[in-house]
């Protein structure tokens, strides 16, 4: 991204909405800004951070919104869900009048002005509650405190009832506001200030006050440079021309500032077009976390399918494979240590596999990658969207093991993940501090949330099944999960009623408060005549669960 298209960025972001325009359209213009700076940050993170560090005369809201867009993805934050944080700032700096300084108020305002900006507020909040936006009006009710003075922003940030993003949109303006010099000593002190439950945000963000950032000059291997660009563990060095060596990327160990002195913001962007050919690099560690695709499992991952699926499967290879994959490696030893009757000590991932048999290894794996996948960014329901998942996933694993279909225990469990993926992909759920609950007397998988869904919820996921290579029976089973049981093919019933009263009690009793004895409803019992199972059998599978139907509190 040249110089002039970095400039042309940053006037973009804050472009502000007319008068003239609706409520909808000022909420779409501030959403497509938003998706511009996250668009830069990830594109460029190294002059979003220079635009921070260096001496500039850009706006302070444009810093202010970089640096929450650095906070957001150093945490993980999902693209959706920070997309709306930051236009919901851009919108609180509107409604303020685009105040610049900390000192101001809104009483500084003309009459009328404050009585126009009232009534816009007013109707942007009533626009937001219609529409369930209530990340938006938590951003919004920061006003007094965003726009008060610096002690009194810090003395907020301890508050206990700020959520994280409210806290990640404070501290960011916090350290927007103060002088390079002070950014360290600053960042300290509010670490001391936010809560214990929120300390979590932190770790992720030390870095950037713990070493040299963009546009800083530092001596590197004791050679005068400056910073042009960064990785997690390696700096871009760029040295004087008449310097014994050429610029290039160096461990960020290896880099000294005595002095904390900057250079221009202009002079940075022709410094980082000018070393765009030499900071091309192969490798090496991007600045902001790794993410992985969801849509595809991993390519050891698909290795391991590939050999679990051969007819005569050689025990060596595939313990060779999955050796190969450190994630996986751990994750079923450790979990094999536990699991076995003594719970005497997995050593070696050959142990591993005759402990659990080579099919049950298989559904465990894609399970483990999935759910990791799936839960990879964080967004206010991502706890419960994954506890739901894995109540739900559990009463199909213990339904499967009481009666005798096609399912395993660990394939039923696994199948239902996958009938529960969309609570993770669908960008509807990702602004959202409650799930939408669909109150129908008669149950199905695709309505039991309202939420707008591109296709069916099923279809969703049954797409994803087939990308991770789940055989055709079992997409087949989410496939017939929408309808009723008499109408599925009777080869599939038992499995289909397995995915189906798991996720139906999931719904039951981690979302809702069933007023009456589930088992005599009509669905239910129909369930349970194709399973063989009793009321007392359900009555025991739900009391098994009991410890774990518990909602967590959003984020």
């Amino acid at each position: 991204m040249a110089l002039a298209d970095i400039q042309s960025t940053f006037s973009q972001i804050l472009a502000a909405p007319t008068p003239s325009q609706s409520v909808d359209n000022k909420v779409n213009l501030w959403l497509r800004n938003a998706k511009l700076a996250i668009a830069l940050v990830n594109e460029e993170p190294a002059a979003a951070l220079a635009a921070h560090g260096t001496k500039n005369s850009l706006p302070p809201q444009l810093t202010h919104i970089l640096l929450l867009t650095v906070f957001g993805k150093l945490n993980h934050f999902n693209d959706h869900y920070l997309q709306h944080l930051v236009a919901a700032t851009l919108a609180l700096y509107h409604l303020t009048g685009h105040v610049k300084s900390d000192e101001a108020d809104a009483e500084q305002l003309g009459d009328a002005s404050l009585i126009r900006k009232s009534n816009e507020g007013k109707a942007i909040s009533e626009f937001l509650r219609a529409k369930g936006l209530s990340s938006w009006l938590e951003i919004l009710r920061l006003k007094r405190v965003v726009f008060s003075a610096k002690n009194a922003q810090a003395h907020s940030l301890a508050s206990a009832k700020l959520n994280r993003a409210q806290r990640l949109c404070l501290l960011s303006k916090i350290i927007s506001s103060a002088s390079t010099e002070k950014k360290h000593s600053l960042f300290s002190q509010c670490t001391r200030l936010i809560p214990v439950h929120h300390h979590g945000l932190l770790p992720s963000l030390s870095p950037l006050f713990e070493r040299s950032m963009p546009g800083e000059k530092v001596y590197a291997s004791g050679i005068p440079a400056t910073i042009v660009d960064i990785q997690q563990n390696h700096s871009f060095a760029a040295v004087a021309r008449n310097a014994d060596r050429d610029s290039d990327w160096v461990p960020a160990s290896s880099i000294r500032s005595p002095i904390h002195q900057h250079i221009e913001f202009d002079a940075f962007i022709a410094l980082f077009n000018e070393t765009r050919a030499p900071r091309l690099v192969k490798g090496g560690q991007p600045f902001f976390p790794t993410t992985f695709a969801i849509q595809r499992p991993p390519s050891a991952l698909l290795h391991i399918i590939d050999e679990l699926q051969k007819r005569d499967i050689d025990i060596p290879t595939l313990c060779e494979k999955i050796e190969r994959a450190p994630t996986f490696n751990h994750f079923l030893i450790s979990t094999a240590s536990q699991d076995n009757r003594l719970q005497l000590p997995v050593k070696t991932i050959k142990q591993a596999v005759l402990t659990y048999g080579t099919e049950r290894v298989g559904d465990m794996l894609v399970q483990f990658a999935l759910m990791e996948r799936l839960t990879q960014h964080e967004f206010p329901l991502v706890d419960t969207c994954k506890q739901f998942t894995l109540v739900a996933s559990a009463f199909a694993s213990h339904i499967a093991s009481l009666t005798k279909t096609k399912f395993t225990a660990q394939s039923a469990a696994l199948t239902m993940t996958f009938a529960c993926s969309p609570l993770f992909t669908l960008p509807g759920l990702k602004v959202i501090t409650k799930l939408p609950v669909r109150a129908n007397p008669n149950f199905s998988i695709n309505n039991t949330f309202k939420i707008t869904t591109p296709s069916p919820w099923l279809s969703i996921a049954i797409e994803l099944a087939e990308n991770w290579h789940q055989s055709a029976t079992w997409r087949a089973v989410l496939h017939q999960c929408n309808k009723k049981n008499d109408a599925v093919p009777t080869s599939l019933r038992k499995e289909h009623a397995v995915i189906s009263l798991g996720f139906y009690l999931a719904k039951a009793y981690l979302l809702t408060t069933p007023n009456k004895d589930l088992s005599n409803t009509n669905e239910v019992k129909l369930w349970k005549s194709v399973l063989s199972l009793s009321s007392s059998d359900l009555a025991h599978i739900v009391n098994e669960r009991k410890p774990h139907l518990i909602c967590p509190l959003p984020r």
